[in-house]
């Protein structure tokens, strides 16, 4: 139950953090979500000691939970004996259950056995991202914001605590909750992300034409954004204002540098990008891109634009920042609580007045200060952050903002 106390539960060994990983275990789609995932999956590991053991777990609409393991590489992969059979979870009482992996389409499926856990109990705990499916059901596969209106309800009945990305997102979520139960809520908490990408089992490879995307990186003064091509992420009105910026200069050495997995509800803008005039010229789309080019990218861009209308964080604007870039961003709440005074916001996003903007906040914008990576949580606060929250410990947490 929700006043099942974790000081309560037996202390003869360590706890188990069951971590569920049952999306990424799967595949990774490379994702910011599946970035988190592995980012904190890594470094919860390296916190674990006589008082928790970390335990990635995972499961499908076919089996209930079976372990998982951290590969020598830094992935995750399932767990089978020598005759290839899955090994189940054992769980008991002052284990924790963390929904790590956003598995909103399993874990309606899944709501007797974590049910049972916690009548046996484990405290569950689930982190949330964002309810933009739920909150503007329009920008996503029609799939999508069912899956979650059912996961929210699971969350409503049984978790013990959230653990939320931002504030905003906090904010959103006590509201759906609110609206799912008369009864307690769980807990909300909030933790801040890491941007070092070095510590977050970074994708490797680079792409056949590297040498090409060099040259025209150091030809160009690229402005750069990162993001899936889905409909929330604004790229429609950049590419409206990066079009009427080049059509005011033919000399322009200004380009746009789209990092972006082909997304949904996105055909008309996907073939837009490929045949546009400036395509191959001003305008590159890397549609495959490994975390080691990205952060190749990063050191070489003139900044990066972030033109989402919802987000529940913004992984790219903090690891552009910690590179130096200068960001400008849609003035929306969740990225004045990420950037603050650091970053330069826009909110008209008409063609005309966008394109100005990108163009003054080029020829104003200074580089964030050296030091800037200092200041920001790195993965490692984050975990530390998470253990801090679930209340397995108090470790120091200096400098990392909340």
């Amino acid at each position: 139950a929700r006043n099942f106390r974790l000081e309560d539960a037996y202390a003869a060994t360590a706890r188990q953090l069951l971590v569920d990983v049952s999306v990424i275990v799967s595949a990774d789609a490379g994702t910011g979500i599946q970035r988190v995932v592995r980012s904190l999956v890594r470094n919860l590991k390296e916190l674990e000691g006589e008082e928790f053991t970390v335990q990635p777990i995972y499961a499908t609409r076919d089996h209930r939970y079976c372990l998982a393991r951290i590969a020598p590489d830094g992935t995750i992969a399932k767990v089978v004996d020598r005759n290839g059979k899955r090994q189940a979870v054992c769980v008991r009482a002052g284990d924790i259950y963390l929904g790590l992996d956003l598995a909103a389409h399993l874990i309606p499926h899944l709501e007797r056995d974590l049910e049972l856990w916690r009548r046996q109990g484990v405290r569950l705990a689930f982190l949330v991202y964002d309810l933009l499916p739920v909150l503007r059901p329009d920008w996503f596969p029609p799939k999508t914001p069912s899956n979650m209106d059912r996961w929210l309800g699971v969350l409503a009945r049984q978790a013990d605590q959230c653990i939320c990305i931002s504030n905003t997102v906090a904010a959103d979520l006590k509201a759906a909750l609110e609206q799912r139960t008369q009864g307690p809520l769980p807990s909300i908490d909030t933790i801040p992300l890491g941007w070092d990408l070095s510590a977050s089992n970074p994708s490797r490879g680079l792409p056949a034409n590297v040498h090409e995307i060099r040259t025209w990186l150091e030809e160009h003064r690229p402005v750069l954004a990162v993001g899936t091509i889905e409909p929330r992420k604004g790229h429609d009105q950049l590419l409206d204002a990066m079009s009427s910026l080049w059509e005011r200069s033919s000399d322009d050495r200004t380009g746009l540098l789209l990092i972006g997995r082909r997304g949904w509800k996105t055909d008309a803008l996907q073939d837009r990008l490929l045949k546009h005039r400036e395509h191959g010229k001003r305008l590159i789309w890397l549609d495959e891109a490994s975390d080691e080019m990205l952060t190749e990218v990063y050191q070489k861009a003139a900044g990066l634009v972030a033109a989402s209308h919802g987000e529940g964080f913004g992984l790219p604007l903090v690891e552009a920042l910690a590179h130096g870039l200068p960001v400008l961003a849609r003035d929306i709440p969740v990225f004045r609580e990420l950037g603050g005074l650091h970053f330069t916001y826009f909110s008209d996003d008409a063609a005309e007045p966008l394109a100005s903007r990108v163009a003054e906040w080029l020829r104003d914008s200074n580089r964030p200060p050296a030091t800037i990576a200092d200041e920001l949580p790195r993965w490692a606060d984050s975990a530390r952050a998470l253990v801090a929250a679930l209340g397995l410990s108090q470790p120091r947490l200096d400098g990392v903002r909340t």
